[in-house]
């Protein structure tokens, strides 16, 4: 116990006697001067942690300071320990905090990691087995996003698969060579737009008893793809086979078309064409037109060109309908056919122009005397060039026939 001055009153120190101010002991002078300022308050003696620590309270009642003077270790252990139990659990909350970020994160890296190996096999070609959805989180929406993918992904290929295969049907369809028939000489290509098309080109030997005659027929299915595909090859089938029966021009059409009505019912499905009879011997040409664009016609010697046309709807459209055989006789030497869809003339170039039939007139006139196959080959180079980098649109047939006896 002390007073306002420092004067030690009593102390549990037998050896402490006379006043602070009198002390040797920088604690205790910066306490008695504590005192003088404040009513109560703790100093820290010198070191780290101090040696000693003071405190002191004024008490009401009197003019008198309680004060206290203890070892540092002994007042500041309950600090040190709280410091040391605060650090511990901090750094075990730090640690579950970390292990808990690896369990959750190791668990979406694996997942990623599955998925990753999983389009590394689907890169190869194997589709496998979908991936177990695990969790509803984003790692779950990725990897249920990533099956759906794959799924649409192996129908298409499935679906690419099977058009190349009917592509390859297709085209197994269409003659493999020119026919050689005196009199007379024979180009045609078809150029899809995509894997499978509606165009025909055909060449049909006529049975009249009387030889000499060739049947070349060109026809476009309303259409692209696969149903368009189908629709060719069946019409090809029935004109194959009408053919080998008797019956005219008008009446091997009006057969087949009664047989493709059945096949098209209310589908909507149809097909133009353009059925043309050469009789090499007679040097006469029939046709039939089922509401194709008519084909052209070009003399050299006279300088003229004409459109075959003729009356006839499309096949597949009406069952009872009745064709009409149309027929150019005198037949030259140096008279060209051109029979073709009408992807030809309506091809766009990229300013919006169409191809048109009087490009198709001047190429045929400037290569009046060359060859079909010359003659097919200027007009498809003059169609790419004119189209630039238009892409395809429609299918593109055209057979050209040019009388050489």
């Amino acid at each position: 116990m002390v007073d306002v001055g420092g004067g030690i009153l009593t102390s549990t120190a037998q050896e402490k006697r006379g006043s602070l101010a009198d002390s040797d002991d920088p604690l205790e002078r910066k306490t008695l001067a504590a005192i003088k300022s404040g009513g109560y308050g703790t100093i820290l003696g010198e070191g780290h942690p101090p040696k000693e620590v003071s405190g002191f309270y004024k008490l009401k009642e009197a003019p008198w300071i309680l004060l206290m003077i203890a070892p540092g270790k002994a007042i500041l252990a309950p600090i040190v320990r709280f410091r040391f139990y605060y650090f511990a659990i901090g750094a075990g909350f730090i640690l579950l905090i970390i292990i808990l970020i690896r369990v959750v994160t190791g668990r979406t890296v694996a997942a990623i990691r599955e998925v990753s190996i999983a389009a590394e096999h689907v890169a190869s070609g194997d589709y496998g087995k979908p991936l177990p959805v695990k969790t509803r989180d984003e790692v779950g929406e990725l990897t249920s996003s990533f099956n759906s993918m794959v799924q649409q992904l192996k129908e298409r290929m499935e679906m690419k698969e099977a058009m190349n295969l009917a592509m390859e049907v297709q085209q197994n369809l269409l003659p493999k060579k020119m026919p050689q028939i005196k009199g007379l000489e024979i180009a045609a290509r078809s150029i899809y737009c995509d894997e499978t098309g509606g165009d025909l080109y055909d060449f049909l030997e006529v049975d009249d008893g009387n030889g000499g005659r060739i049947g070349i027929v060109v026809g476009d299915v309303s259409g692209h793809g696969i149903p368009a595909a189908l629709l060719m090859a069946t019409v090809r089938a029935f004109l194959k086979s009408r053919v080998t029966q008797p019956g005219s021009s008008a009446e091997i059409i009006s057969d087949v078309n009664r047989l493709i009505t059945y096949d098209t019912g209310d589908t909507g499905q149809f097909m133009t064409l353009f059925y043309a009879v050469f009789d090499t011997g007679n040097k006469e040409l029939q046709w039939v037109r089922a509401g194709h664009d008519p084909a052209i016609f070009y003399d050299p010697a006279k300088d003229e060109f004409k459109e075959l046309n003729g009356y006839g709807m499309a096949l597949g459209l009406d069952g009872k309908f009745k064709y009409r055989e149309n027929m150019l006789d005198g037949l030259t030497m140096g008279q060209l056919l051109l029979i073709g869809t009408d992807g030809l003339w309506e091809t766009q170039s990229q300013s919006g122009e169409m191809f048109g039939k009087d490009r198709i007139k001047a190429l045929i006139k400037k290569n009046a005397n060359a060859s079909p196959a010359k003659i097919l080959e200027a007009i498809i180079s003059a169609l790419r060039e004119f189209q630039g980098l238009m892409k395809q649109e429609d299918d593109v047939t055209l057979a050209v026939i040019k009388v050489s006896e």
